[in-house]
């Protein structure tokens, strides 16, 4: 209990440090005096008070959902296709949202002239949600493909990726400059295209999420020691898998279409959860995982704001950067504990 406690003062200290950082750093520099004025509204800096209160904050608060809306994601796939490597990356579906934006700004015309680069995601959202629910979809019909094991719906779900990917690539290559950079500017996971409303909604359907795998957190545990267990203890195990596949589909396709492709989250924050705490439950992996995803993702943007200052890196390039180590370190140790078994 005491190792639980510490991770959660650990957690609270670094959310309230990196919301802090949040707050005052930007393409408008501040000193920290004015930025907590202009938080509070105290200040007559009219254009920081605007800054932190309709860019910055909204951006924070897009950070959390998306990244514990990943991460419970990861949490969810991995367990009950029981595999270590599953999450919404690796299964297609940010591949599935790159194809409907991409097909949104290229066939549809959306997005361009006053569009997207001006921050009008509408149409450009919306088609990168249908197609990732696309992908979801087809993941979910093999699922009811009589024999088809976790393992294959794995194998699925790269078959989708590359299939996705093969599409995007096409429809980019007949493409215009100003449609193909658009296209582009989309795939690059960055928070700071969204606004209140979209920031919210994702917080929404992440909490949605988060209810939903607490109430089924026994069940979770139980699939854990394996199907023929939970099947034994009263754990109606494909029903359980399908009813996560449409949860996690709808919190990562939501993520993705409104904030673009950011890779990794669901594998390194339930993982590092996991490498703290060998032995744990779903009650607590779950929302701390959340936790941890949210406190990851506002770290990276952190990073990547003031790496190159006054250049800001999209965010799913630093996720990109710490997370493909974590996938090969899992990689290894899996192969590892595979040919001692």
């Amino acid at each position: 209990m005491g190792g639980r406690f510490f991770f959660w003062l650990v957690m609270t200290f670094l959310l309230f440090l990196f919301v802090m950082l949040g707050v005052k750093h930007g393409a408008v520099q501040s000193s920290w005096g004015e930025a907590l004025m202009a938080l509070f509204r105290t200040g007559n800096n009219d254009d920081l008070i605007y800054f932190i209160w309709h860019l910055r904050l909204p951006k924070i608060l897009a950070a959390l959902a998306v990244g514990g809306a990943l991460a419970v994601s990861g949490v969810i796939l991995q367990n009950i296709l029981r595999n270590p490597l599953a999450s919404s990356f690796t299964l297609g579906l940010s591949q599935g949202a790159a194809f409907g934006a991409t097909f949104s700004i290229i066939v549809m015309g959306s997005g361009m002239g006053s569009g997207l680069l001006m921050g009008n995601l509408g149409m450009v959202a919306f088609g990168a949600f249908a197609g990732a629910m696309l992908s979801a979809l087809i993941i979910l019909l093999f699922s009811f493909v009589k024999g088809m094991t976790p393992q294959g719906l794995i194998l699925a779900g790269v078959a989708m990726s590359a299939f996705f990917s093969a599409c995007t690539m096409l429809l980019q290559y007949f493409s215009t400059d100003t449609q193909l950079a658009a296209a582009v500017f989309w795939t690059f996971g960055d928070l700071g295209k969204g606004s209140w409303s979209e920031a919210l909604t994702v917080l929404a359907v992440m909490a949605a999420g988060v209810l939903f795998a607490l109430r089924h957190s026994w069940d979770y545990n139980a699939v854990q020691w394996g199907e023929m267990h939970a099947e034994g203890l009263g754990v109606e195990v494909k029903k359980i898998r399908i009813y996560s596949l449409i949860v996690t589909s709808l919190m990562s396709a939501f993520a993705t279409a409104y904030y673009g492709v950011i890779g990794f989250v669901g594998l390194i924050a339930p993982h590092m959860v996991r490498m703290m705490f060998r032995h744990t439950g779903h009650s607590f992996l779950i929302p701390a995982s959340a936790l941890l995803g949210g406190v990851f993702l506002l770290g990276a943007d952190t990073l990547a704001q003031m790496v190159f200052y006054p250049l800001a890196l999209p965010v799913g390039v630093i996720t990109a950067f710490a997370g493909v180590p974590m996938f090969l370190f899992i990689l290894m140790k899996r192969s590892i504990k595979n040919g001692k078994g």
